[in-house]
């Protein structure tokens, strides 16, 4: 069977994603990408073999060295915008030995959908809802009149600045003083988009070919609070959620896009706006361990065209819950909700980043980890 070769960095989403695998009867191969010290993805015990690589570039070499006189073309699936650039940066080079995502089959066609604007244009096209957006170059010489308040300023792409560097502006004024500085550290362009008060925020997670497999939740919880990311997610059951996610689905497939997807949506009243999508697999990986939705499993067995008929390709069982207990406890450590509450979300959740009872050694390895920085590092403050 094809060998299945799984690219990141030292985060949960690999680990979710080895667990993903092992638990089907796949054992993975791992690297990697730049991990400083603490390699707890790599002590899970479903990985086949996994290798330290310092970069995404020397990742490429490697896969050629390494894998490219195998018989079965071994199937890619990175776990990081970096590593999905880089791959996608080099998919001719790829293609003859493996089986990687791309868009349209295209070299380079991923990383100028990891370009906002291009995503604006791509979801004008299929006309799917959006926030308003402006793309705006530095230095900027306008007033800021034309834009709608409060706004919400961002890096174009993640290869163009960091989350950071991410502002809310309430005014014109507050836009031009972050405008100035963020062009003084050296940013050539910057997305300007409508500040949206939301209900609900919308992770759609998933596989994207011809039999797709994929869950849709909300974050009930984020870290930190403000423009953080989720760390305490439900399934949704919402109809009119559920269209917006199929319209987009039919939208990538459309587009001949093959592989992993993570989109964000804001769900205000009846209203549903999309607002990124990242093309790679989610960190939200782990989900797929309570619920039953091996979406990346799927995806490799398509790709490598065994049935998959039998398998789960979606739910909408609203008693599932998923946590990242390595950023949700910080909202017991730093006040921000009571211990009981957050405990009862706890024994009410499936599904965990870290916390596996069948593969406990990254688990404790990492949960240590966290101890250190956490508790003993608050303790010294």
């Amino acid at each position: 069977m094809n060998k299945v070769i799984l690219i990141g960095g030292n985060h949960h989403n690999g680990l979710g994603l080895a667990r993903i695998f092992g638990e089907n009867g796949i054992r993975p191969f791992g690297i990697i990408i730049g991990a400083k010290n603490k390699y707890f993805v790599t002590k899970s015990r479903y990985w086949e073999k996994t290798w330290i690589i310092n970069n995404e570039k020397e990742a490429i070499s490697f896969l050629i060295d390494s894998f490219s006189g195998e018989q079965e073309k071994p199937v890619l699936i990175p776990w990081s915008d970096s590593a999905a650039a880089e791959i996608d940066n080099n998919l001719n080079l790829l293609k003859p030995y493996f089986i990687v995502p791309s868009l349209g089959g295209e070299q380079g066609a991923i990383v100028r959908m990891m370009d906002k604007q291009k995503q604006i244009e791509f979801i004008d096209k299929y006309g799917l809802p959006m926030a308003k957006s402006w793309t705006i170059s530095l230095p900027y010489i306008g007033n800021g009149d034309e834009f709608v308040y409060p706004c919400i300023c961002k890096p174009v792409s993640s290869y163009e600045g960091l989350k950071s560097d991410i502002k809310k502006c309430s005014s014109p004024q507050d836009l031009l003083i972050y405008l100035t500085k963020i062009f003084e550290k050296g940013y050539k362009r910057i997305l300007v988009q409508e500040y949206i008060t939301f209900d609900r925020e919308i992770e759609f997670v998933g596989s994207c070919d011809n039999n797709p497999g994929y869950i849709i939740s909300h974050n009930v919880r984020n870290w930190p609070i403000v423009g953080g990311t989720n760390s305490y997610l439900q399934v949704v059951d919402d109809e009119r959620i559920a269209i917006v996610c199929k319209n987009l689905l039919k939208a990538l497939q459309n587009e001949d896009y093959f592989g992993m997807f993570d989109i964000e949506l804001f769900q205000i009243g009846d209203r549903v706006l999309v607002n990124e999508i990242n093309w790679r697999n989610t960190g939200n990986s782990f989900f797929s361990l309570g619920t039953k939705v091996y979406y990346a499993v799927t995806w490799y067995l398509n790709a490598i065209g065994v049935d998959t008929s039998t398998m789960k390709h979606y739910t909408d069982d609203t008693s599932q819950y998923a946590m990242n207990e390595s950023t949700d406890l910080r909202h017991v450590i730093f006040g921000c909700l009571n211990f009981m509450q957050w405990y009862k979300d706890l024994r009410k959740t499936q599904s965990f980043a870290l916390w596996y009872r069948k593969d406990l050694k990254p688990t404790l390895y990492q949960y240590m980890y966290l101890f250190k920085e956490l508790v003993l590092h608050r303790h010294k403050g």
